[in-house]
Formats: C-alpha cells, structure tokens, sequence
C-alpha cells in the first residue's frame, strides 16, 4: 500500500502487515504509529496557517 512520505511528499510504502512506513526516495522509515503521529502534526499545522488572523474573532 502507499503512502505519503512527511519529510520529501514522495510516495512511500506501508508494509502488508501495517508495522512500518518506508520511503525509498529519502530513506524515511518510522513504525506506522509514529508515521500517523507525524502526519497528524502535519494537518493541524497545515490548518493552523490557513486560519486567518482577524481581529476581534
């Protein structure tokens, strides 16, 4: 299965027993929990700058 790669946005490929995420364009490799954790990080700060700061909301 695929998936997307948090350091080069390269795919990168989760292993049939969804254990690890592995990246053969930069090396990346991290157990799927810690893969989900990063991805997670990288939506809420992906949300976090599409917020607009306006005042008095």
């Amino acid at each position: 299965m695929n998936a997307k790669c948090p350091e080069c946005s390269g795919v990168a490929t989760l292993d049939d027993e969804i254990t690890s995420v592995r990246c053969p364009h930069c090396g990346f490799e991290k157990g799927y929990e810690e893969y989900l954790e990063i991805m997670k990080d990288l939506a809420v700060n992906m949300a976090t700058d599409y917020i607009p700061d306006r005042p008095g909301l």
